[in-house]
């Protein structure tokens, strides 16, 4: 047993040099003290049925003919994966792969691999992975850690804890849980990759650039109202568990750009999902048309080839130059609007002027 699990973290880095030399004074595994672990409790891990003693047994003495060894196996869906993976020897770092570089923002694993792993973890939650790493070895414990990047950032994940039998040293591999890719856009992106849209920052931009217009204008007889709406979709999480959310995403943004006007400016948000800006409106008859038509075309829902999905969503509107006076003020606006629309427990819409 002790040869195979050594020929797994031989294999997981893909390093001779992994292993140490035999000139390494035998430790004993005397880092297990550190972290107060039991070390014949983990070598004596009871099994709970006997038919699982009979499949253990009969897949030791079969897997050793296989032409493919189960640590390559490991190794490729340990370093492909997307939860983020990393193996600690005596504190220190041996072994990271792609998605958990990509937590702690390294370039690459020589920036990390050999330094203490304690350098990763915020200090004031070492002393609780100490506490619990026996207990996440022996008993399948689930343990949220947080993870300090080389820039600083903390970010928290659950992790698991894998033990590995090494003859010289204390070796586990903890494995967090799957990291969704963000796909909020940045300042330096003005489009969503997966929607096409413009991000809030050019959104943001556009409707500046209307009211700038509007205020232009030499005789406010000529002056045209600005609508701005903010959408939430409150449903969304339950399409993130059935790994449709970008499916749902992307139907909705090509019903809004495809339905509403041409002057519309349909975006993607950032803390609500979507944002529009209706210019040009000739009096609040019309805003109240166009904020009706929004409200259609999310009601309808979204299909794909079986099922039609329904959402649950807030809106929150408001107009220039009439509650608002300014571009900033207009999105303030929205923004205290759908907040109030989002106390409600059906789909909504709540206008920050009664007016309107």
């Amino acid at each position: 047993m002790i040869k195979q699990k050594n020929d797994i973290i031989q294999d997981l880095e893909g390093k001779d040099n992994l292993l140490p030399s035999k000139d390494v004074d035998l430790q004993i595994l005397k880092e297990a003290n550190n972290y107060n672990v039991d070390l014949d409790l983990l070598e004596k891990i009871p099994t709970v049925k006997n038919d699982r003693k009979k499949f253990v047994k009969n897949f030791s003495d079969s897997w050793k003919n296989l032409d493919v060894k189960l640590s390559d196996i490991v190794n490729f869906f340990i370093s492909s994966s997307e939860r983020p993976a990393f193996l600690i020897r005596d504190d220190k770092l041996i072994y990271i792969n792609q998605a958990a570089l990509r937590m702690v923002e390294a370039e690459s694993d020589k920036d990390v691999i050999g330094r203490n792993f304690l350098n990763l973890v915020a200090t004031q939650e070492w002393n609780l992975l100490v506490e619990n790493i026996g207990e996440m070895l022996t008993n399948a414990k689930v343990l949220p850690i947080s993870i300090v990047s080389k820039n600083g950032k903390i970010r928290k994940v659950n992790f698991q804890a894998i033990y590995l039998s090494e003859i010289e040293h204390f070796s586990f591999i903890l494995l967090g849980e799957h990291i969704k890719k963000e796909r909020k856009p940045a300042f330096n992106n003005l489009y969503d990759d997966l929607t096409g849209l413009p991000n809030f920052f050019l959104f943001e931009d556009r409707v500046h650039v209307a009211v700038s217009n509007e205020n232009a204008k030499e005789n406010a007889k000529d002056q045209t109202m600005i609508a701005v709406a903010a959408i939430s979709i409150n449903n969304l999480e339950s399409f993130r568990k059935m790994h449709i959310e970008e499916l749902v995403v992307k139907k909705i943004a090509n019903n809004l750009v495809l339905n509403l006007s041409k002057r519309a400016t349909v975006a993607l948000g950032l803390k609500y999902d979507f944002w529009v800006m209706l210019p040009d409106l000739k009096n609040k008859a019309e805003v109240n048309h166009e904020i009706r038509h929004i409200f259609e075309i999310l009601d309808e829902g979204v299909s794909d080839n079986f099922t039609r999905h329904e959402l649950s969503f807030s809106i929150g509107v408001s107009s220039f130059p009439q509650p608002a006076h300014s571009a900033k003020k207009v999105i303030e606006q929205a923004i205290a609007a759908i907040k109030v629309a989002q106390t409600a427990n059906r789909s909504t819409i709540e206008v920050y002027a009664e007016e309107i």
